[in-house]
């Protein structure tokens, strides 16, 4: 509980207002969680964010973007892409962008659930991402590439190790890039199982990599995937 009220208030702190006050209780992502992806913008020093499943957590971020791009600097040098599958929740997304100022930077995307055939012989329904991603990784080709990619979604309910095939489909485009992968509720059996199977196929690959998780709210899982050079050439 202390943890979450100090987390609370640092955000608060950050944002300067008191206008999501009530609804980060009930939010999707907990204050915890907020805090750590704004440290992680303001350290991370990142070319491209990449979120899979938008919310308030989709505010934080463009909020911290906003807040690190040089003051009379319209265009961010970080590109910043967010997915949601369903319209109600892009919509509500959407409206708390454009409540607050932060539509311009942001590219919301809404990308309905499709079938992604993975390497590994199974098919999973995933966000429609494929044709975003590859526009993405050709405005950003080079060998320095930092990357930030967070994992909250899509739910559970869509089926076992749903979140599984965000690291395979971004490895796909980034290769070259050193990637930080942020996954919510790490608490869960199935979050928990999905980053083991990454865990595995990053060391199949001969992929070097890192990983931390920290006790917060629901969990959370750090992974970060160095680049192999010389591998994509």
């Amino acid at each position: 509980a202390a943890r979450q009220i100090e987390a609370y208030l640092s955000i608060q702190n950050y944002f300067n207002t008191g206008h999501f006050t009530a609804e980060m209780h009930r939010s999707a992502v907990s204050p915890d969680f907020g805090l750590y992806l704004i440290e992680l913008l303001e350290t991370g020093s990142y070319d491209v964010v990449v979120e899979f499943g938008s919310g308030l957590s989709t505010v934080i971020i463009a909020k911290a973007i906003n807040k690190i791009t040089p003051p009379g600097q319209h265009t961010s040098a970080t590109s910043f892409v967010s997915y949601d599958h369903l319209q109600r929740y892009y919509d509500k997304t959407r409206a708390r962008l454009k409540q607050t100022g932060l539509d311009g930077r942001v590219q919301l995307t809404l990308a309905p659930l499709s079938p992604y055939a993975a390497a590994n012989g199974k098919t999973y329904a995933y966000y429609d991402c494929q044709e975003t991603l590859v526009d993405l990784a050709r405005k950003h080709a080079s060998d320095s590439l930092r990357m930030l990619v967070v994992v909250d979604g899509p739910p559970g309910t869509t089926g076992l190790h749903a979140r599984y095939p965000a690291l395979p489909m971004i490895l796909a485009q980034f290769g070259k890039a050193t990637i930080d992968f942020v996954l919510d509720d790490y608490s869960r059996t199935d979050e928990r199982d999905v980053v083991k199977i990454w865990c595995s196929e990053l060391t199949q690959m001969q992929r070097t990599y890192e990983k931390k998780s920290f006790p917060f709210e629901k969990g959370a899982l750090f992974l970060r995937v160095e680049a192999q050079r010389g591998v994509y050439e």
